[in-house]
């Protein structure tokens, strides 16, 4: 018994030291946003208290670098369509591949299995040709429909999907519901831990999306700001710290509210029956 409780504390202290690890950065960016503009002389301080706290590098990158706000709704602009048109195609995709059979629904699963895994850079090539043709080579619309259509989403959606019982869905035909009130009053509310992760999930990779931009985007007004921290030095702008928590601020306000029904949508998803 004391051998376990000395294991179990010595994972715990572990799990502890790992997470302060991963927060580190972040917090060594917190505090260098506080530092006083136009002092670099502790920009390679991992840990230190800014002396004199200044706040006007918020102000700058939030009111008065219309650059960098400019930069910021672009990134609002191509995350928030993205999600409302993965969430369009993802939840009635997944619902149709749990619940419904259909001819080569085994072949298409594959498929979509296989793009899934896919690296990203392996389509950037075809992506720009194809965009290119239809002349979306600078728009955001080029960022937006890659990320919209992504099959990652339809795939999620089926794992939690496949967790609702047949025999609900079979009572509610029988009742007289049609198929479109089935998934809307009946499948959608029982998977909604599901959709809290395809949101969190969705929404952090069109945030933080580089490759598309930098290759589709050739005007810099229509850059992501993801991009412009890609590029920005540590040394150019006292802003840049200051941008960069105001960036991850958003993501973790989101991750915040939709925390527990993440935490539930991982503990009721099921592996895949071969």
């Amino acid at each position: 018994m004391r051998k376990r409780k000395l294991c179990d504390a010595a994972i715990l202290v572990f799990l502890i030291l790992t997470g302060a690890a991963m927060l580190l950065p972040l917090l060594s960016v917190f505090l260098h946003s506080l530092e006083n503009g136009g002092r670099t002389g502790s920009l390679y301080k991992i840990l230190y208290l800014p002396f004199p706290i200044s706040l006007k590098q918020y102000g700058r990158a939030l009111i008065g670098d219309r650059e960098t706000l400019c930069y910021f709704w672009n990134s609002v602009k191509i995350a928030m369509p993205v999600l409302l048109l993965q969430a369009a195609v993802s939840l009635p995709g997944g619902y149709a591949l749990a619940k419904f059979q259909f001819p080569c629904k085994r072949l298409l699963f594959f498929c979509y299995v296989l793009v899934m895994l896919l690296p990203v850079q392996v389509g950037v090539v075809g992506a720009y040709i194809f965009f290119d043709r239809i002349h979306l080579t600078d728009s955001l619309a080029g960022v937006v429909l890659p990320g919209a259509f992504s099959t990652f989403g339809a795939f999620l959606m089926y794992q939690f999907m496949r967790t609702i019982p047949d025999s609900t869905l079979e009572g509610a035909r029988i009742e007289g519901a049609g198929e479109l009130t089935v998934f809307v009053r009946i499948a959608l509310p029982q998977a909604k831990a599901g959709i809290a992760s395809l949101v969190i999930l969705v929404l952090i990779d069109a945030w933080n999306v580089v490759e598309l931009p930098m290759l589709l985007l050739r005007r810099q007004a229509l850059q992501p700001m993801s991009v412009l921290l890609r590029y920005s030095g540590i040394g150019e702008s006292d802003t840049v710290f200051a941008s960069i928590v105001v960036f991850t601020i958003p993501m973790l306000l989101i991750f915040t509210l939709f925390q527990d029904s993440l935490s539930e949508g991982i503990a009721y998803s099921v592996p895949i029956k071969k």
